[in-house]
């Protein structure tokens, strides 16, 4: 029985890892998505077709309008990784829970 126990325990602290590091890429992700939304803001006010955007060390100079479209292009992909992270977090955050309920269970047994 206490095999069993320290398996779960392992797992259950394997989980909780995870489950930090889903948390920590998904904040990133929104700080993401908040950069290039405002970028995107900024950009559609500026009132000439076309700006110098950064490329390394360099600059180049581009169509707005493309620019805009790459950084909406960015916001699609920051979603699907978003949504592919939220289901990560929910499967994590249960096993987390039916661990702990069913450590509970073995130790009151």
């Amino acid at each position: 029985m206490s095999q069993i126990a320290q398996e779960m325990t392992a797992s259950l602290r394997n989980s909780r890892t995870q489950l930090d590091m889903v948390n920590q890429q998904l904040a990133y992700l929104d700080r993401q998505e908040k950069l290039a939304e405002l970028t995107k803001k900024e950009l559609e006010s500026y009132p000439t077709d076309k700006l110098w955007r950064s490329c390394g060390k360099s600059f180049i100079l581009q169509e707005k309008a493309k620019y805009v479209n790459d950084l909406s292009h960015d916001e699609n992909v920051l979603l699907e990784q978003r949504k592919t992270l939220k289901i990560k977090q929910n499967y994590l955050e249960t096993s987390v829970e039916k661990t702990i309920e069913n450590l509970k269970a073995m130790m009151k047994n």
